[in-house]
């Protein structure tokens, strides 16, 4: 009989070791009489380890279960994906990798230079093999144009010559960018079972990467893919979130539509209401869900008119049910047609896309014998490596990405946010070289640089791409923000340099030191808004073979005819030669304006002082 007393059960306690103590304790004060011994080969002592066990799993359990409801807590994998997407971020499982092909061509000789009759166009979707591995091109490729679909220069040409030095044909090279994956497509017949809200099923490859596009067609009898019947209003969009109402596309109707240079398409912000959005489960497969709403309202009309509910507002607003999406309709058929690759193993060496899968080339010269020549003759290779594969982010990594992505909430707040999402805009609707944002009077302003045929800057930027930029923003900026585009500036800069050397060739030390000059300044590696600290130039001079002092450093600011019309914001010390003043050793940059040494082989002078014996 139990003694009626203080109870000594502690519910703080939670090791094993503190919840037998408890349970001795509460038999020994309560149940005296039941049982006194307490050594560890009883019957007794048993019970009590058994209880305290399981109390002691159940406490670490429960543990265990709040805590991978904590981000910062969580530790297992799904629970962290599943707290990604409650806060509305959508994890990627895999990254293809990226490098650029060389496609070559050999052209036959008009005259005294290539016949352009006789250029070629490869249509996207090149397969190009190597190391096990397929990467596809994104875009066509047009021998006829000097840039790619960016607006990067890319073609080179050389001449073969025969013994006697005259040209037989050109070998003609366009450098693409290649992305690893090969396309899959993947079809579902849609039956009535199917026709429920938020309907949804996993792709059965592993490695899906991209879904390039999603269409319903009427019918289940396809023997083959029907692409010809892959048109816009059959296409289900991909979106962020289902609630998402619109998405940025091209756009056909657009009076800038076929007056646009670099091929850069003009783009739009539509409304959809087919779309689907994409996640990846724990095992990294993809899964795809699609919306709850009929787009079919006439049936729900017709059968409330028949009941006598005739009210307009309620038959166009309650029944337009499409704010989360429309569902898919029964017999049809769903076309997926997506990228599989990706991973670490895709990052391949150079030299080793040497073979061609599937592809397409057009020559439509006069003579078939040449355009066949043309065909034959390409060839492929890689001279970079392809980087940028993974096998997705760690556990950790998403962990504090999450952070990151709640607090965005996937709009622009800082200048930073602004400029990320420039270079978020698809590359087909345009993309700056350089471009930076900032704040005049409460308006942001974004400036852009392009880069010309000749790899040098260019402010005369497509105006296409500039609408573009500022309709892709409409859907990201603050309420109260006021958005400009416009061009930047372009300072272009001469330099003389004068030094005392050893008395060795004057050709090396002057070739090295202008070698210096070009890489510390090559645009490629600098941002607009980026200073020109003399001093580090200065230091690395000092270190080039042959010199023992920098005497000093002169800069100048070529404005007008072959260069750029900006002028520096810095006083000009000598109006004629167009000398800069320096201060605090730094030539200084402005918030929409970079740096070009434009002609380094006559922009860059070297004055080489030596000790005479």
């Amino acid at each position: 009989m139990a003694t009626e007393t203080t109870n000594v059960i502690q519910y703080g306690s939670r090791t094993f070791g503190e919840i037998r103590t408890d349970l001795i304790a509460l038999i020994r004060q309560m149940y005296p009489e039941v049982l006194s011994d307490f050594t560890d080969s009883s019957v007794g002592a048993m019970l009590i380890d058994l209880n305290a066990g399981v109390t002691n799993n159940l406490s670490i359990n429960t543990d265990r279960a709040f805590q991978e409801t904590q981000l910062e807590y969580a530790q297992q994998r799904s629970n962290i994906l599943n707290i990604a997407k409650n806060m509305g971020f959508n994890i990627p499982a895999r990254r293809p990798s990226v490098t650029v092909v060389d496609f070559s061509v050999e052209i036959p000789v008009l005259g005294n230079a290539p016949d352009v009759s006789y250029y070629p166009v490869l249509e996207s979707g090149v397969q190009v093999i190597g190391g096990g591995k397929i990467f596809q091109t994104q875009s066509n490729i047009d021998w006829n144009s000097s840039v790619s679909s960016l607006g990067d220069p890319n073609r080179s040409i050389i001449p073969n010559l025969n013994t006697n030095g005259i040209p037989v044909n050109y070998t003609i090279t366009k450098r693409e960018v290649v992305i690893n994956g090969g396309t899959s497509v993947f079809k579902k017949i849609i039956n009535t079972t199917d026709i429920i809200p938020f309907f949804s099923f996993t792709l059965p490859d592993p490695d899906v990467i991209e879904i390039e596009g999603i269409y319903l067609l009427e019918g289940t009898n396809y023997a083959a893919t029907p692409t010809e019947d892959f048109t816009d209003d059959k296409r289900y969009y991909e979106v962020d979130y289902l609630a998402q109402q619109r998405v940025f596309i091209e756009d056909g109707l657009s009076s800038s539509a076929n007056t646009n240079t670099n091929n850069i398409k003009a783009a739009t912000w539509i409304d959809i209401t087919r779309k689907f959005i994409k996640e990846y489960t724990p095992k990294g497969y993809c899964k795809l869900t699609f919306g709850s709403g009929d787009s079919d309202v006439n049936a729900f009309q017709d059968g409330l008119l028949k009941e006598g509910v005739s009210n307009r507002y309620f038959l166009e607003n309650f029944l337009n049910n499409t704010a989360l999406g429309e569902k898919l309709k029964a017999n049809h058929t769903l076309f997926v047609i997506y990228r599989t690759g990706g991973g670490s193993s895709s990052n391949i060496g150079t030299n080793v896309l040497t073979q061609l899968g599937s592809y397409t080339l057009r020559v439509v010269g006069s003579r078939q014998e040449l355009n066949q020549q043309v065909q034959r003759s390409l060839k492929t290779t890689n001279p970079i490596p392809a980087i940028g594969g993974n096998d997705g982010l760690s556990t950790e990594q998403i962990r504090q990405l999450i952070k990151y992505n709640f607090a965005a909430q996937n709009r622009d707040v800082i200048l930073t946010d602004y400029l990320l999402q420039v270079y978020k805009m698809p590359g087909k609707f345009g993309s700056p070289y350089r471009a930076n944002a900032f704040k005049i009077n409460n308006k942001i302003v974004i400036s852009v640089l392009g880069i010309g045929s000749d790899g040098k800057l260019s402010n005369t930027s497509n105006s296409l791409m500039k609408e573009n930029i500022a309709e892709y923003l409409t859907q990201y900026r603050m309420v109260n923000d006021y958005i400009e585009i416009k061009d930047g500036k372009i300072f272009n800069l001469a330099f003389e340099i004068d030094i005392y050397a050893e008395n060795i060739a004057d050709n090396q030390i002057a070739n090295n030191i202008i070698t210096i000059v070009t890489d510390s300044l090559d645009i490629n590696n600098h941002e607009m808004n980026q200073d020109v600290f003399l001093g580090r130039l200065q230091k690395q001079i000092l270190n080039a073979n042959g010199v023992i002092n920098v005497i000093g450093i002169k800069v100048f600011n070529k404005v007008g005819g072959q260069y750029s019309s900006n002028t520096v914001t810095q006083p000009i010390s000598n109006t004629n030669t167009g000398e800069i003043k320096i201060e605090n050793n730094t030539i200084y940059s402005t918030q929409d304006s970079m740096f070009e040494i434009k002609y380094p082989e006559k922009d860059i002078k070297v004055l080489l002082r030596k000790k005479v014996s």
